[in-house]
């Protein structure tokens, strides 16, 4: 017999977003208002890191615009579906990965 366990968070247990720097590894948790003012298209604050300056939402050579337009569509949208969260007929979730399927991935690539 095999068993299998999947993790699901549901929209209500996401209160907030955490972005992290690939190269310096600096993070920003963006929740409530915050979210709000960072995914308004006028504000720049999500092109680099705060810390090291490192392009984030655009890399090197494109138009600033191309990437953080779609990550600030995803946070309005994330934020838009959690307020009509309890009018929906059915429940939205994510599915977590398992630890044991990461430590089995991070095993075999050594």
């Amino acid at each position: 017999m095999t068993s299998q366990t999947k993790t699901f968070i549901e929209m209500e247990d996401i209160i907030g977003i955490q972005i992290e720097c690939k190269k310096c590894h600096a993070s920003l948790l963006i929740s409530g208002d915050t979210m709000r003012s960072l995914t308004d298209a006028h504000n720049d604050a999500l092109y680099r890191c705060p810390s090291c300056q490192s392009d984030w939402t655009a890399p090197l050579g494109t138009t600033m615009a191309g990437y953080d337009d779609e990550v600030k569509k995803f946070m309005r949208t994330l934020e838009k579906v959690r307020n009509i969260n309890e009018r929906l007929g059915c429940q939205i979730r994510f599915e977590l990965k398992s630890e044991s399927s990461s430590a089995r991935a991070s095993d075999s690539k050594v």
